[in-house]
C-alpha cells in the first residue's frame, strides 16, 4: 500500500523532516536532483556522449531541484541549457544558493528558450504550490515546450497541474515521465493530471512516513502485495467455510446483472451464493450459473399511484411474497448485495428498504439499489448494518444532489463527505475509482483501463467485494481491495486482447487469471 499526499501535507512532511530530524533542506534537494539525474540516464540507454538537455527553472524550491539537476547532469557530461525567467531577486534561499554553484561552475543561465532542437526538456518551473493559472512567460514557456519533440520529464509534478486534484491550471506540461519525491502526489494520479504526468516515478529522498510525526496518512494507493491480504484457502475446509452471498438482484427479464454480479463472487471465492430474483430469470440463471441457489418470486411491475384497485391488490400481495423470501434469506447471508438490475417498482422499494432496515451483515448497495435510495436517503442513516455503496458519476450525482463536472473536479472530497454524512463505505466509480471510508480514510485506485468501461462491469465489481466480505475480509478492506481485484482482471483480459472489444464477461475470466498467481 503507498501513501498519496497532497500539497499541505508535504509541505508539513518536508518542514517536518528539516526541523524536527535535522535534515538540511539543501541536502534533501542534493537528493532530489540525484533521483531525477539517475532517471534521466536510464532513458538514454548509454554513456553521456554530449546529449542536449533543456532544464526550465522557476525560483522556488522546485527550480532549486532543476539548477542542481543541471549541475550534475553537466557535471556527467551532458550539454545543458538552462533557462529561467526574469527576476533572480524572487528565488527562494535554497534556489539562490543553486544559481551561485551555476555561476562559479560558468553555466549560464538564459531567459528564452533557444529555438533549436533538444533531446530532452526537464520542466523544473512549478513544483506542488502552485495554486493559480499560469500566465505571462510562464504560459509561453510550457507551451514552447510541449511542442518540443524531446523526451519531457516534469520534476515533481508537471508545471500547471493542481497537485491536489489533478485540474489543469490554464495549461499543464506534457511529461512522458514525472520523477516526484517521498511520496506520490493527488494530482499524479487524479484526472486530468495523471494524462500529463506520463509514467510516475516515485523516488526516495529522506522523507518518510516517519516525517508526519504525530499526524496519520489518510490517502492510500493499492499494489500488488496488496493481494496477500485475501483469505487464504484452507486445506481443511467445505463451502461453507467462505461464506454465503445473498444477490438481490434482476428485474423481469434482466437476468444479466443478477448473473454477472453472482458469478464473481464465486470466482473470488465465495462459498455459496444464492440469487433471489423474479421467477422469469430461473431458466435463464441455471442455464448460466448452475451452481448458484435460486430464490424466486412473482414480478409484479408498476407504481401503486397508477395502479387501479386491482392492480395495486396484485402488486402489495407479491411485495408480501417477495418480502418474505428475503426476510428468510437475510437470516442465511453472510453479506448481501442489493440493486443490480433490480428495477425501481414498488416490489424492488420494499425490498431495498428490508435489506437496509433489518440486515445484520453487511450489505453492497449497487445500481437501482442507489437509486432508490436517492429517492429514500433516510433508508441509508437509519441503516443497522455496515454498508457499501457504489455509485457511477451519474448515480453520485443523484445521490449527493451534484452535478456530475463538480463531482469529476472533487472526486476524492465528493466520495469522503457522503461517506462522512452517510457513515458508508463510498466507491465512486470514475477512470480513477475512490473508496472513501467514514473519518477520512481514502484510497484511490490505479488498476483498469477504458475497455472496463462497458455494461455489466460495475455488477462484477460488486459482486467481487461480496465474495470478499463472505470470506470474513474487513468490508473497508474489502472495497478497495476488490476495486483493485477489479482493475487488474480487466487489465489481464486486455492485455491479452485489447480494450476495443472487452466485455463483462472477459473482466470475469480475468479475476480466476489475477488470483491464480496469489
Amino acid at each position: 500500500m503507498r501513501i498519496l499526499v497532497d500539497s499541505v501535507q508535504m509541505k508539513q512532511c518536508d518542514k517536518n523532516t528539516i526541523e524536527h530530524y535535522g535534515i538540511p533542506s539543501l541536502v534533501l534537494m542534493e537528493r532530489a536532483a540525484l533521483g531525477v539525474v539517475e532517471e534521466i540516464e536510464k532513458e538514454f540507454h548509454k554513456q553521456p556522449g554530449g546529449q542536449e538537455i533543456l532544464l526550465v527553472c522557476g525560483f522556488g524550491n522546485n527550480g532549486g531541484d532543476g539548477l542542481a539537476i543541471a549541475r550534475l547532469l553537466w557535471q556527467k557530461g551532458y550539454a545543458v541549457t538552462v533557462v529561467m525567467p526574469p527576476g533572480d531577486k524572487q528565488a527562494s534561499k535554497e534556489a539562490q544558493v543553486q544559481m551561485d554553484i551555476l555561476e562559479r561552475y560558468q553555466i549560464p543561465i538564459i531567459r528564452r528558450i533557444p529555438n533549436r532542437e533538444f533531446d530532452m526538456v526537464v520542466d523544473a518551473l512549478f513544483g506542488i504550490g502552485l495554486a493559480r493559472e499560469l500566465t505571462g512567460l510562464y504560459l509561453e514557456y510550457v507551451l514552447e515546450m510541449n511542442e518540443m519533440r524531446a523526451k519531457k520529464v516534469a520534476v515533481d509534478i508537471p508545471s500547471g497541474i493542481n497537485s491536489d486534484t489533478g485540474a489543469v491550471m490554464g495549461a499543464g506540461f506534457y511529461a512522458d515521465l514525472t520523477v516526484t519525491f517521498a511520496f506520490a502526489k493527488l494530482g499524479l494520479l487524479l484526472f486530468p493530471g495523471v494524462e500529463y504526468a506520463g509514467e510516475v516515478v516515485v523516488k526516495e529522498i529522506g522523507i518518510d512516513r516517519c516525517s508526519f510525526l504525530d499526524a496519520k496518512p489518510a490517502t492510500f494507493c493499492m499494489d500488488a502485495g496488496d493481494l496477500s491480504e485475501i483469505p487464504s484457502r484452507k486445506t481443511r475446509s467445505n463451502k461453507g467455510s467462505y461464506g454465503k452471498v445473498l444477490t438481490v438482484a434482476g428485474q423481469k427479464n434482466m437476468a444479466g446483472a443478477a448473473f454477472l454480479s453472482a458469478k464473481a463472487s464465486y470466482l473470488t471465492g465465495a462459498g455459496l451464493v444464492k440469487i433471489l430474483t423474479p421467477a422469469e430469470n430461473r431458466v435463464i440463471l441455471q442455464q448460466l450459473l448452475p451452481e448458484a441457489v435460486l430464490v424466486t418470486y412473482d414480478a409484479k411491475e408498476g407504481a401503486l399511484q397508477n395502479l387501479d384497485a386491482g392492480g395495486q391488490k396484485d402488486v402489495k400481495a407479491a411485495c408480501a411474497d417477495a418480502l418474505k423470501s428475503l426476510k428468510e434469506s437475510l437470516a442465511w447471508a453472510s453479506v448481501v448485495v442489493a440493486g443490480p438490475g433490480l428495477g425501481t417498482g414498488e416490489q424492488a422499494k420494499a425490498m431495498v428498504k428490508e435489506v437496509l432496515g433489518c440486515a445484520k451483515v453487511p450489505v453492497i448497495l449497487d445500481a437501482d439499489g442507489l437509486n432508490l435510495v436517492a429517492q429514500y436517503p433516510e433508508w441509508l442513516k437509519n441503516a443497522k448494518c455496515t454498508v457499501i455503496v457504489t455509485p457511477h458519476l451519474g448515480e453520485m450525482a443523484r445521490l449527493a444532489r451534484k452535478d456530475i463536472p463538480s463531482i469529476q473536479g472533487s472526486l476524492l472530497e465528493t466520495a469522503k463527505e457522503f461517506a462522512e454524512e452517510y457513515h458508508v463505505i463510498c466507491v465512486l466509480k470514475d477512470a480513477r475509482t475512490v473508496t472513501a471510508m467514514p473519518g477520512g480514510i481514502a484510497w484511490v485506485n490505479t488498476s483498469g483501463n477504458n475497455g472496463m468501461a462497458t455494461a455489466g462491469s460495475g455488477d462484477v465489481l460488486t459482486g467481487i467485494i461480496a465474495g470478499l466480505v463472505a470470506q470474513g475480509m474487513e468490508p473497508q478492506y474489502a472495497a478497495s481491495i476488490g476495486v483493485y481485484l477489479h482493475g487488474l482482471a480487466g487489465d489481464a483480459q486486455a492485455a491479452e486482447n485489447g480494450t476495443y472489444g472487452l466485455m463483462a464477461r472477459d473482466i470475469l475470466k480475468g479475476i480466476a487469471h489475477v488470483l491464480k498467481n496469489l
